[in-house]
């Protein structure tokens, strides 16, 4: 996986869904039980991905499982950056 990518995705959760404050908050953190992703910032994060990574999310790839943590999401993506090779 791409540190790149994971430190990427941290720094945009951190910046716009906790205002900049990322005490107690890693890459394990589970977005969806914490709060902070639901499903309008699931989106958001998604066009992020999209805009940021230039990789297409298909909706199947979009589920609790591969949005559960920056480190599972930072895994999609670099995958899917790997399909595109």
């Amino acid at each position: 996986m791409d540190s790149n990518v994971k430190t990427s995705i941290h720094q945009q959760i951190v910046t716009t869904w906790l205002n900049g404050d990322d005490r107690g908050f890693s890459d394990e953190t589970d977005l969806q039980s914490t709060g902070i992703l639901d499903s309008f910032s699931t989106l958001s994060l998604v066009a992020f991905i999209d805009d940021t990574f230039k990789i297409q999310l298909d909706p199947v790839d979009i589920n609790a499982e591969t949005f559960k943590s920056v480190t599972t999401i930072a895994e999609l993506v670099s995958s899917k950056l790997q399909a595109t090779k």
